[in-house]
């Protein structure tokens, strides 16, 4: 096994070794902030966020253990954490390669029965049969990886040209049939059931537009239940029309990911080696866009994220408001200059005693004129 990159200027290091890093944050900052939305905010947990949490769960793995080390490998030129190390993270780039475009067929299925299929959806997609499907598409492909490294059917090994640890296999036979049961079942048939899936969910949103809409909105005596059918449906439709931008997504980041992918194994020529390395940063790019999508097309998740980062900015606010302030007792505690100890103590606990009246008159003053009342000091100089 190669542990050494070849030879690369250093512009070259620092570009690599630059759009490896931004990938890294983004993954780690985006899925991280996707996964405490869905846990601060209960509305959040519906069976289809249940997919989209468990591809950003698959994300953030990728991003934890497998990015960090590939950056590192670019910016030194070499694998330096052993094989054990190698193992790890040859089976979480393979995972993280052929999972979520399986993930994302399950996604689009549930759209398609939840659309098109409305009256069979509690039945298909119940909560325990959702986790169900999720839990078998996983741990089939989970199993598949585990069993075919423990017989030693294939191995994990350093690859120069994706700068990763990834599948090797002993002989091309065992390629052959890897990648056509890999591929064909956890790349192709998702992709033809999530073409199927929305292809008929636009269809049925375009004759929801043609002909439920309209009569619902001319009609002025429209009941409640009616209304609040519509808004089920609208929300449904934009929620299908999320994931379909998520798709999208992956369309443009794993279909020429395969391409490439599939050159560089099968080819007889050597192939130049960004042909490798663009595999890899389009593995990790899907895994970094997912979840500024969902923010710009699911309201919910949007709002959310807007939440928490005004918290962090009105946190990071009070902790800078504290220190001020514990710099200003700090400070007149230096400079006080007293005649005796005693005295100095006294001091020092006026000032303190000072610097939190002022902060309760503040609050005081701001609940006087919430009320539209005066304050205290306003009322008492108009008495004098």
């Amino acid at each position: 096994m190669t542990n050494q990159l070849p030879e690369r200027s250093l512009t070259l290091v620092v570009l690599e070794s630059t759009i490896c890093l931004v990938l890294t944050i983004c993954s780690l900052v985006g899925n991280t902030m996707l996964c405490l939305a869905v846990y601060r905010n209960p509305r959040l947990r519906s069976t289809t966020n249940l997919y989209i949490i468990a591809l950003s769960v698959g994300d953030l793995m990728c991003a934890v253990l497998e990015m960090p080390l590939t950056f590192w490998t670019l910016v030194v030129g070499k694998w330096v954490f052993g094989d054990g190390v190698c193992q790890l993270h040859g089976f979480v780039d393979v995972f993280s390669t052929y999972c979520p475009p399986a993930t994302m067929g399950l996604t689009a299925f549930n759209r398609y029965i939840r659309i098109v299929k409305t009256n069979h959806y509690r039945q298909i997609f119940s909560p325990w049969r959702s986790k169900f499907w999720l839990f078998g598409v996983w741990f089939s492909l989970a199993g598949y990886l585990l069993i075919a490294r423990v017989t030693n059917w294939q191995r994990y090994d350093f690859v120069v040209g994706f700068a990763a640890c990834s599948v090797e296999h002993y002989t091309e036979n065992r390629k052959l049939i890897h990648y056509c049961f890999v591929v064909s079942l956890y790349f192709g048939v998702s992709f033809l059931v999530a073409i199927f899936s929305y292809y008929n969910v636009f269809q049925a949103i375009r004759k929801h537009h043609l002909q439920v809409a309209p009569r619902l909105y001319s009609t002025s005596l429209a009941t409640t239940s009616a209304t609040q059918t519509l808004r089920i449906s609208i929300q449904e439709i934009r929620i299908s029309k999320s994931i379909a931008v998520v798709m999208a997504g992956f369309t443009l980041c794993w279909i020429p990911m395969w391409s490439l992918s599939l050159t560089n194994r099968f080819s007889s020529s050597p192939v130049p080696r960004i042909i490798p390395l663009l595999v890899t940063f389009f593995i990790f790019f899907s895994s970094s866009i997912n979840p500024f999508i969902y923010a710009a097309t699911n309201n919910g998740f949007r709002q959310e994220f807007r939440r928490m980062v005004f918290c962090f900015k009105r946190k990071a606010r009070v902790a800078t408001a504290r220190m001020r302030a514990g710099t200003i007792v700090e400070n007149i505690n230096v400079n006080h200059e007293a005649e005796n100890p005693e005295d100095e103590k006294n001091v020092n606990v006026t000032y303190l005693a000072i610097v939190r009246a002022s902060a309760s008159a503040s609050a005081t003053v701001r609940s006087s004129a919430k009320y539209g009342q005066k304050p205290l000091y306003e009322n008492a100089d108009h008495a004098r």
